[in-house]
């Protein structure tokens, strides 16, 4: 337990900054305090990894970025994809009525020949 200048317990932070990456340290739990109090609880870290550490970083944030784009697009195409669908559903079933609509008008047209050759078969045979 390590307690800071105000008397309070401290917390343990991670530092992001360049110079320390990924580095623990004990901090004043009070917000906006003036003790100012910090002790490193890591050692100092090795040049190579504060230049590796960030560069890392760097790469997760632009992944997490594209992904993140990845999953707009994804959202926007299945949005087009649902309307699209829709837009399929309703022109077949309007292809249902045209085909109903065709049936019934081939229907009328052989109802009308046939009263035709009746009428012109009566006719002609009188």
């Amino acid at each position: 337990m390590v307690v800071c200048f105000c008397g309070e317990l401290t917390l343990v932070k991670t530092s992001w900054i360049p110079l320390n990456p990924a580095r623990r340290f004990y901090a004043c739990p009070t917000k906006d305090s003036i003790c100012g109090f910090i002790r490193w609880v890591d050692p100092p870290m090795c040049a190579r990894i504060k230049i590796i550490i960030p560069g890392l970083l760097r790469n997760i944030n632009t992944l997490e970025e594209r992904c993140n784009g990845l999953v707009r697009s994804i959202n926007m195409l299945q949005k087009q994809c649902n309307g699209l669908l829709s837009r399929n559903n309703m022109l077949e079933a309007r292809c249902d009525a045209l085909k109903d609509e065709g049936f019934k008008l081939k229907m009328y047209l052989c109802a009308s020949w046939f009263m035709f050759v009746t009428v012109i078969f009566s006719i002609w045979s009188m």
